[in-house]
């Protein structure tokens, strides 16, 4: 008898481990569109960065359409004005909700450069806004965008996709007056690159081309992926958005492929070994485990992409290249918030990995070996088993319990 509940102990015991397991593991794999109100550094940083940044790109652009009779500097500084507004509103109504104070007073920086730019008039005045503002504009389009594809938090989430799609508009209506002198392509944080190497004739920057290739090879796996996963795909939400990304990175890459035409640069016809593997995996499975293998890995690897194709738009003077990483930022952001509505999305898929760097290879060569395996996609599959593991012990176990409660009867 007593061996008897000993060994009944010990079963209750193990089940009790188990099931933490099982719970970790299930923590773990929680939808990345879950309510999440946890507040990280990086998130409280950049509710500081864009209320710092309100405080005077907001009375520097209502002031805007009285100092200048240029109509394109009246009508951008209403246009900044107003968006930086909303946006302000947004973000004091998301840290009142989730207790993140932020600095009510405009830095003596900036309260010099509010002055300064009072004193300016006519021409004077418009080169020296558009050129600061979109300056401005380009650092905190990168800060935003990377707090897109990482934060766990949906309230944050929700703030810098608004905000990115706010930046990109209004940074495309600077650049438009004429006025934004080549300076302003200079983040702060992390200045463009300016040693250029001659293709074809004509002055590109490394990053560029480097841009242009991670797009392509971007496009070469997750299209095909995309299409395979909209026939399928066992949930038809799933489908429906993989049919619709399928269909977008068409467009995705005929603007890639035009700019690369136009400043001549050679686009690999491959995506790299990792994404094969990528591509592959989603091959092998079926069903619920495809749906999930697919959505994971499809906003992994967009929310990695992101943050780079944000610091192109922001930096890059070449304007074919310009226009494409337009065109990819707004498809990745808006890619990246259909694959989450699946509901499918973890928070693992959100962490960020680095970009493997891209060779400068010949025409036609295949891209450079890339490691076979991703660290997100294996945290992803990781989490997966243990639950499947885990599950399965604890079933096990609560067999094992019942038969021997039979025996002793």
């Amino acid at each position: 008898m007593r061996h008897q509940l000993g060994t009944l102990g010990q079963q209750v015991a193990l089940f009790v481990i188990l099931s933490a397991v099982f719970l970790g593991a299930f923590i773990g794999a929680v939808p990345a569109n879950a309510q999440s109100t946890e507040v990280q550094p990086s998130d409280r940083s950049f509710m500081v960065s864009l209320r710092q940044a309100n405080s005077w790109l907001v009375p520097v652009s209502k002031e805007a359409p009285a100092r200048t009779t240029n109509a394109a500097i009246s009508n951008t500084g209403r246009d900044v004005f107003e968006g930086h507004s909303r946006l302000d509103v947004d973000l004091l109504k998301s840290a009142e909700g989730l207790g993140v104070v932020l600095p009510n007073d405009v830095s003596s920086e900036h309260q010099s450069l509010i002055a300064e730019m009072a004193e300016r008039t006519g021409d004077n005045h418009d080169s020296a806004y558009a050129t600061i503002v979109r300056q401005a504009q380009g650092g905190l389009l990168v800060m935003a965008v990377q707090t897109r594809a990482t934060t766990q938090n949906t309230a944050i989430r929700t703030l810098a996709h608004q905000t990115v799609q706010m930046l990109v508009r209004t940074m495309t209506t600077l650049e438009n007056t004429g006025k934004v002198d080549p300076s302003a392509f200079e983040l702060v944080t992390a200045k463009a690159q300016v040693n250029a190497v001659r293709v074809i004739g004509q002055n590109i920057e490394p990053s560029d081309r480097e841009l242009l290739v991670l797009l392509t090879q971007h496009s070469l796996w997750q299209k095909p992926a995309s299409r395979e996963s909209s026939d399928r795909a066992r949930d038809a939400k799933v489908r429906k958005v993989a049919g619709q990304l399928a269909a977008e990175h068409t467009q995705l890459a005929q603007a890639v492929t035009e700019a690369a035409r136009q400043i001549g640069v050679d686009l690999p016809s491959e995506p790299t070994t990792e994404q094969k593997s990528w591509a592959n995996a989603i091959s092998a499975s079926s069903g619920d485990e495809l749906d999930n293998m697919y959505a994971n890995l499809a906003r992994a690897a967009d929310g990695t992409l992101i943050t780079q194709v944000a610091q192109a738009r922001a930096t890059t003077r070449n304007l074919p290249a310009r226009i494409a990483s337009q065109t990819a930022l707004t498809l990745l952001l808006k890619h990246m918030l259909l694959l989450e509505s699946t509901g499918l999305v973890k928070a693992n898929s959100l962490q960020m990995s680095d970009i493997p760097a891209i060779a400068q290879s010949k025409p036609n060569s295949s891209p450079a070996p890339q490691p076979d395996d991703s660290s997100t996609s294996i945290g992803f599959l990781t989490g997966i088993a243990v639950l499947v593991v885990a599950g399965a012990g604890t079933l096990w176990l609560v067999r094992a319990v019942g038969h021997h409660g039979e025996h002793r009867r």
